[in-house]
């Protein structure tokens, strides 16, 4: 595996770790149950996208173009919804946190998917 597919490979795993870390945030942080729910909700779900994305990369060394841009939309998702809701300090530090984690990694895939490189 080359060092451009390593940091890609890398890029998509982190992206499934914020995810994972943003659901669990709200939770930690002891947040509202509506923020708690719409968060871990979308975490999950991202996990799901993300964990597709990566595990289809690892296959055939490829982005697969869908997971990656829904994982970047779950990032921007994060880093949102603190300022929807009334969260406090913790949760949301740990959700944007998390959310520029996967929105980072995931525009990075995303964009190396459209580029048809390596990158």
């Amino acid at each position: 595996m080359s060092d451009s597919n390593t940091f890609l490979s890398a890029a998509t795993l982190l992206a499934v770790i914020g995810c994972l870390s943003a659901a669990i945030s709200p939770v930690v942080a002891g947040a509202s149950a509506a923020y708690t729910g719409s968060v871990t909700t979308s975490g999950v779900l991202g996990v799901v996208f993300a964990g597709r994305s990566a595990q289809l990369f690892r296959a055939t060394g490829r982005v697969s173009l869908p997971g990656a841009v829904l994982t970047t939309i779950f990032g921007g998702w994060f880093m949102a919804a603190p300022l929807l809701y009334d969260a406090g300090f913790l949760a949301t530090a740990g959700t944007q946190l998390a959310g520029t984690l996967v929105a980072t990694f995931g525009l990075y895939t995303v964009v190396a998917g459209l580029t048809n490189s390596d990158a």
